[in-house]
């Protein structure tokens, strides 16, 4: 079994498609768990709706601490877990289980992480000014088949490849599965450390750690070389973050450089009652070669 932890904060629109696409093209034994935020009373009373509407998902309300909420729900977790951020879309569905990933991470070649985002397609990288260069395919990169598998996997070395390109990013929150036994412990260790740089009620400073997912993330990296150096993926992606639009300010991430959609433009959408279709949007339409690659999200809104 997996459980997928889905990082959300003003976005019921883009998180209802999440959801959707987690449900409908991923693992059948696969347990939500929605980590949330909101700014406004309005963003509140659009999540009562989308926990209405998704009754099979866990929602928790972040605390004051990201680090202590994600030690708690990991420990709570099963054997794998999965981190998603709200404008992540399971954009096909995968021809394998969570037994085929379980026997991957049981493989000689350990990996330390089975991402669903990278595959072959995966040949270009964002670099932050809108235009996406390119990221080739690691070599040697080793395909893997299983019989009880209806499409391939791919085993590489992450170590060989230079800092910065996806095919060398282990510790990442868009769509990569992690054993529980090691995220437990990055996230205790991470917990442990950020009370040293908490100002404790004094406005936040250079020292401080953010409360967001992006901070989560960045904070992991520490643990590069604490693991295993290989990573696998499907032989194709599966997810993609499409980043219409930004909600935190703790990075200044590309956004809304093809499609952009006011996250309170969406919201009034979804306060009409529109929802986006995961099935109406044509992800052929933008060729998916990155995993950060911007969807027109709106062609599904009915």
């Amino acid at each position: 079994m997996l459980t997928s932890i889905v990082f959300s904060k003003d976005r019921p629109l883009q998180l209802d498609l999440c959801l959707k696409s987690i449900k409908q093209n991923l693992f059948d034994d696969n347990k939500i768990v929605v980590l949330y935020k909101t700014s406004t009373d309005l963003y509140e009373s659009h999540y009562t709706k989308v926990k209405e509407e998704h009754d099979d998902v866990e929602f928790v309300e972040q605390g004051n601490c990201i680090f202590d909420n994600l030690v708690d729900l990991v420990s709570q977790s099963s054997d794998y877990l999965s981190f998603f951020t709200d404008d992540n879309i399971v954009f096909r569905k995968v021809d394998f289980t969570m037994e085929n990933v379980d026997v991957m991470f049981k493989a000689p070649e350990t990996p330390c992480t089975f991402s669903l985002r990278m595959g072959v397609n995966s040949r270009t990288r964002d670099y932050g000014d809108g235009e996406q260069r390119e990221d080739p395919v690691p070599k040697p990169i080793y395909k893997i088949e299983m019989p009880s598998a209806q499409e391939a996997f791919l085993l590489w070395n992450r170590t060989g490849i230079g800092l910065g390109g996806y095919w060398s990013y282990a510790l990442s929150v868009d769509g990569h599965i992690f054993t529980k036994g090691f995220m437990l412990y990055c996230c205790e260790e991470l917990a442990h450390l950020r009370r040293f740089y908490d100002t404790r009620g004094v406005p936040r400073s250079k020292y401080s750690w953010g409360q967001t997912p992006n901070e989560f993330e960045s904070k992991l990296q520490r643990f590069y070389f604490s693991t295993t150096p290989m990573m696998a993926s499907p032989e194709f992606s599966c997810v993609v973050n499409s980043p219409n639009n930004r909600v935190q300010s703790d990075a200044e991430n590309r956004n809304g450089d093809h499609y952009s959609y006011d996250a309170d433009y969406l919201a009034e959408q979804f306060g009409l009652g529109k929802r986006i279709d995961v099935n109406k949007i044509d992800f052929d339409k933008v060729k998916i070669t990155c995993p950060h690659t911007e969807i027109d999200i709106l062609e599904g809104l009915s």
